[in-house]
């Protein structure tokens, strides 16, 4: 009798276990990222995204973001800033999930001999908030997450405009609403990086997106084309000093 009772508690414990769910989706992520050079030590930052599933058949969620950032130098910058994101709950947009996002974030940026790096920290202070009938349920939550980014851009020849990219992004929950999904998501980019002149510059290619959601047993694994455009806009008065603007992915 007592030699069955371990095989007994494994058998609970395999019941007890919930099933592992991975919802595969296939998605399109198109951004605009701009940067607003205000002066030598301070520019202005404002991004609009919009991401639909289903291919680009169904929304998903639209947003924006604006901020300042601070440059030490080329190579190091700070930066911080406030984004609201709305999210689909349905095809016709009637009911959606509201986000209101305070962010900071840390640059590092360097160019070596045959490629480009960057390493980026973000923190994120997120208040959800879901809308029904354009009136608030009043369930509001919030979620601190921290987000490592890791970036490589290799030209194809040297000093030519288009390089090959490639960058890794996991994000994490901590706080006391987040019980089961510590890990959020994980984000790897393969893609081009294409120079259009001083001013713009894009990239586009396939981004694997594997997300944990709160239940810890569901999990999002999104095929995702994404196309993020890339504008530099100078607004100094004394333009004699030429800035090397960090590009960050997202």
């Amino acid at each position: 009798m007592f030699l069955l009772l371990p095989v007994w508690s494994y058998a609970q414990t395999e019941e007890q276990t919930p099933a592992k769910n991975i919802n595969e989706q296939f998605q399109t992520w198109i951004s605009l990222n701009s940067v607003f050079q205000l002066s030598q030590h301070w520019s202005g930052l404002a991004d609009l995204h919009i991401r639909r599933s289903d291919y680009i058949t169904n929304p998903s969620f639209n947003f924006i973001r604006f901020g300042a950032r601070y440059g030490f130098n080329n190579n190091l910058k700070i930066s911080a800033g406030y984004a609201h994101l709305w999210l689909a709950k349905d095809e016709n947009w009637t009911l959606f999930l509201n986000e209101n996002r305070i962010y900071q974030e840390l640059i590092l940026a360097d160019t070596y001999p045959k490629f480009s790096g960057l390493f980026r920290i973000r923190t994120e202070q997120r208040f959800f908030n879901n809308v029904q009938d354009g009136i608030s349920l009043q369930d509001d939550y919030f979620i601190n997450r921290i987000r490592f980014l890791f970036s490589i851009n290799i030209p194809f020849k040297k000093g030519g405009k288009t390089s090959f990219l490639v960058a890794d992004e996991i994000h994490l929950n901590f706080g006391k609403e987040v019980v089961f999904n510590t890990f959020d998501q994980n984000r790897l980019t393969i893609g081009i990086k294409q120079k259009i002149n001083k001013r713009w510059s894009f990239d586009c290619g396939y981004m694997l997106v594997y997300q944990q959601l709160l239940s810890g047993t569901d999990y999002n694994l999104n095929h995702t084309f994404r196309l993020f455009f890339y504008g530099n806009f100078d607004l100094r008065k004394n333009k004699e000093e030429q800035i090397r603007h960090s590009q960050t992915i997202d």
